[in-house]
């Protein structure tokens, strides 16, 4: 293991419509977009996928997969990623990152960013929202926006080259897995109050750094290209393999609960829905994307008035 000192700095931080699909044996019923209507109660979840094909984000009720809409008007759609309030973060690659009340259509406020924001995280501790960067000038880079505002902190590693996806622990410790300056697979911590990366290598070959979630127990990264969960202690020590029957290329998953929610990150791909840790064969499909890429579930509830949005959200 390896710990370094960050360098902390004030960052200057720099579609269509869902695809209508029939349901068909162990698939989510999906409606078009055109056909629904807007969200009319706060009395179920939203499930966000963005979809790199369509350069879209598209959300649906969950678990019932009934189409509701879809945001639009992104640079290049990445990341996605939500809050306890039920806020929804999207990363556009070509900047900014975009934040949509639960439902909302309107954006509630945009944070700057630099280089090629790629996947985001929320602290359920603090609020504060993690952003990866595949590309920040020379090296590796986390963007850290204390209670999800204003201006980002900025932390580099001059080791590593680039960094992919990140997660939260229930504690606020956040784990990231990117490349080394070699293109090699790394896992970061970041622990609570510290000021440095702690750096390990899984003790399992990782082809392409995937989705990072915390599952209560273990650090889950996939192994986008294998197909695989890697359930892995804090040091990177693999606890267990999850294996994702019909799901090579699962990126940006989302656990919920015994669930995981995995697109199928390639051409024609489909979300897939997964017994967690069991793994095995799909117990649920849809198929109404291009590219899906990352997901995340939005939590009905009440909103405060600060993200509440005007346009297309809902008020208590």
């Amino acid at each position: 293991m390896n710990e370094r000192l960050l360098s902390p700095v004030l960052g200057i931080c720099a579609a269509t419509a869902v695809l209508a699909g029939c349901a068909g044996p162990g698939q989510l019923p999906i409606q078009s977009a055109a056909a629904s209507s807007s969200v009319t109660a706060r009395s179920s979840d939203l499930l966000y996928v963005s979809d790199l094909g369509s350069n879209s984000v598209d959300y649906f009720t969950y678990p019932g997969g009934k189409a509701v809409g879809t945001l639009t008007g992104f640079g290049s759609v990445a990341g996605v990623c939500s809050n306890k309030a039920g806020d929804v973060f999207v990363v556009d690659e070509a900047g900014p990152v975009v934040v949509y009340a639960h439902g909302g259509t309107t954006p509630i406020r945009k944070l700057a960013t630099r280089g090629a924001p790629y996947g985001c995280a929320v602290d359920s501790v603090t609020g504060n929202l993690a952003v990866t960067n595949l590309s920040s000038l020379l090296y590796g880079t986390i963007a850290i926006y204390a209670h999800a505002k204003g201006k980002a902190n900025i932390y580099e590693d001059y080791q590593v080259g680039s960094t992919d996806y990140c997660g939260y622990d229930d504690s606020g410790d956040l784990f990231i897995d990117g490349s080394n300056l070699s293109g090699k697979f790394v896992l970061l911590e970041l622990r609570k109050g510290e000021h440095g990366f702690h750096t390990y290598s899984l003790t399992r070959m990782v082809k392409n750094a995937g989705g990072v979630q915390w599952d209560g127990k273990y650090v889950a990264i996939s192994d986008r290209g294998a197909g695989v969960i890697y359930r892995t202690t804090a040091t990177g020590k693999v606890a267990q393999v999850v294996r994702l029957k019909g799901g090579p290329q699962v990126d940006g998953f989302w656990l919920a609960g015994a669930t995981l929610i995995g697109p199928n990150a390639q051409p024609g791909g489909a979300v897939g829905f997964w017994h967690y840790p069991a793994g095995g064969a799909p117990t649920k499909t849809m198929r109404v994307f291009l590219e899906p890429y990352a997901a995340t579930i939005s939590a009905s509830g009440t909103r405060t008035p600060e993200s509440a949005d005007s346009a297309g959200s809902f008020h208590t």
